[in-house]
């Protein structure tokens, strides 16, 4: 049997770097060695270099559990040209997050190679990333979302404080994995969380804080997508920010979520409409907030957390698909 030739895409220049690299290895730890000839690509932290890594070094380091840096440890054996990966590589898989990665970037520069990828194309990924524009979309799709007001670094932030009680969230735009976000309990929290979010963009999103239940729920497919048993999040910090998601023993995740059948059925079908009406291919999380009965989108996630600790593949394995079974799902979807 010939191995399908696949190139495993991590790393880049985003703020969620070091979650792709986990994604990433963990993605090349999985994927069947009898089936696939694996080719584990790090794009570097400028962004400018696409390294071909020792597969072998690179599986004996996770960067986010390790302190040190795991990268000067796996020696390059050659540097990619964008050009030649279709000689490479019959399919690309992007393990990468956030902006350079999630958000269309990549999905274009493969798209002008001539290579497939996994995952989203590049409309769909740009809206997933971009908060103001998926919230455009959900609500020309009557999805409901928290109340929130868009700003920029020119508009005053008292504005706020007439718009919304304590608490409320303000988060970057453009971010993914909880990044930049702070919720506001009280006016002297206002200026430090405002000084956070505008690190990562010119603009930003104030929210209304919506407390209940917190949910995700996986979708995989094409044309006729299928949504995962359903996972409640239990955040042991304040909400389910960065260190909540990477770090063992700070959440729990229950599979399937404590929920009624009907309520269930609900977020399942929610997460498939709004999957479709940002056109999503091949994988995708929706996170929801679930607040008496009541369900609330927070996002959706184009290219889940693959790491050991992320959500997407313990759906999968309360439906009876393994890591491996799934990565060959998202793979043949890529190849369709």
């Amino acid at each position: 049997m010939n191995k399908i030739k696949i190139v495993v895409l991590m790393g880049g220049k985003s703020a969620e770097r070091e979650v792709s690299l986990s994604s990433g290895r963990e993605v090349v730890r999985h994927l069947n060695k009898n089936k696939y000839d694996i080719l584990p690509v790090v794009i570097s932290k400028d962004g400018l270099r696409w390294e071909l890594k020792d597969l072998g070094q690179l599986l004996l380091c996770d960067p986010l559990l390790k302190k040190e840096n795991c990268e000067n440890l796996v020696s390059t054996k050659e540097n990619i040209r964008i050009e030649s990966l279709p000689q490479k590589a019959k399919v690309v898989f992007i393990a990468m997050h956030g902006n350079y990665g999630e958000d269309g970037s990549i999905q274009g520069l493969l798209e002008m190679a001539g290579v497939p990828y996994t995952g989203a194309g590049v409309l769909a990924s740009a809206l997933g990333m971009n908060k103001i524009m998926f919230r455009k979309v959900m609500q020309a799709e009557k999805i409901p979302m928290a109340r929130a007001l868009v700003l920029s670094k020119k508009d005053n932030p008292q504005v706020i404080l007439k718009e919304f009680k304590f608490p409320f969230v303000i988060k970057p735009f453009s971010q993914g994995s909880s990044v930049g976000i702070t919720i506001i309990k009280e006016e002297r929290q206002l200026k430090d969380g405002l000084k956070l979010a505008f690190e990562y963009g010119s603009k930003i999103i104030v929210e209304e804080y919506l407390s209940g239940v917190e949910v995700t729920c996986g979708v995989i497919g094409n044309s006729n997508p299928l949504a995962l048993p359903i996972a409640e999040i239990v955040s042991k910090n304040e909400f389910f920010d960065y260190e909540a998601k990477y770090t063992p023993d700070k959440s729990e995740e229950i599979v399937p979520a404590r929920l009624t059948a009907n309520l269930a059925k609900k977020v399942q079908n929610l997460a498939i409409k709004v999957y479709n009406a940002v056109d999503c291919q091949g994988f995708g999380r929706v996170d929801m907030i679930i607040r008496e009965n009541k369900i609330f989108i927070l996002e959706i996630n184009t290219i889940p957390g693959l790491t050991p600790n992320s959500l997407l593949p313990k759906e999968a394995a309360a439906a009876g698909i393994s890591f491996p079974q799934l990565l060959d799902k998202i793979i043949n979807l890529a190849l369709e």
